[in-house]
């Protein structure tokens, strides 16, 4: 699948993505217009509303924290019969602010916090997964979800759908990154943020890490799961409550 065709074109919206059509191990696919994957949605027009309306979306998990919510907050679906849905909580990992504040501004420093990141996030994360995956189960799809840069808490949402549904490990690093289409566009974010000026004057290779989607990050996380839990399926039966039952739901509603 070109990445060009799973992109959704939508001017003010960012890192917009169908994960439909992924092929799984046994030969079925991901359905075409059930799941979408996003970073912030708060610079959208008129035209740009009514566009993502059409998508049929019926539910949003928005995987940010209280305070970015408040920041860019998500209105699109007001007038729609479309349900939000998020957690109330500050963001404790990778802490990219304060790291900046700090002056710790090297390539080596922006490559630890966001290994360190990945190996904590699918715990952090876990509440608003599980959460998001009984909106998934319960069959309420078309569903959107979404962070800030549509990468990291995104990216590992994604990963752990994909991964439940038997689309292959190769396929789903494939689909994490994809995001590497929208740097330029994820930079142009992030130097809005005045917490983030300083970054402005280094050199783009200090902190590119933090904006790449390297398969590697992935990799880090799921060996983190396994190292916790000796396997994925035992991560997501006990921390996302999706066992064998749940899993034959999700496969009912995406494939």
């Amino acid at each position: 699948m070109r990445a060009q065709t799973r992109v959704v074109p939508i001017a003010g919206s960012h890192n917009l993505r169908d994960m439909g059509g992924y092929e799984t191990r046994d030969g079925r696919h991901v359905q075409w217009g059930k799941l979408y994957r996003s970073g912030v949605m708060s610079q959208l027009t008129a035209a740009d509303r009514e566009e993502f309306r059409r998508l049929g979306i019926v539910a949003i998990y928005d995987l940010r924290a209280t305070k970015e919510r408040v920041r860019r907050p998500t209105d699109w679906h007001h007038g729609a019969d479309v349900d939000l849905f998020s957690r109330e909580y500050e963001l404790s990992v990778g802490a990219l602010d304060g790291m900046i504040a700090d002056g710790r501004l090297e390539r080596d420093e922006f490559m630890r916090v966001i290994h360190d990141a990945y190996r904590e996030l699918p715990f952090e994360q876990a509440d608003s997964y599980r959460e998001m995956f009984r909106l998934l189960v319960e069959g309420r799809v078309p569903l959107l979800f979404n962070c800030t840069a549509g990468k990291d808490r995104t990216g590992i949402a994604a990963a752990l759908i994909l991964h439940s549904l038997g689309v292959p490990r190769q396929t789903i690093d494939h689909d994490y990154s994809l995001t590497e289409l929208a740097i330029d566009k994820l930079e142009s974010i992030l130097f809005g943020d005045p917490r983030y000026a300083p970054l402005a004057k280094l050199p783009r290779d200090h902190y590119l890490p933090m904006l790449r989607a390297d398969p590697e990050y992935l990799t880090i996380a799921f060996q983190e799961i396994e190292r916790r839990h000796q396997s994925v399926a035992n991560y997501m039966e006990a921390m996302l409550g999706v066992g064998p039952r749940e899993i034959e739901a999700l496969e009912r509603n995406l494939l």
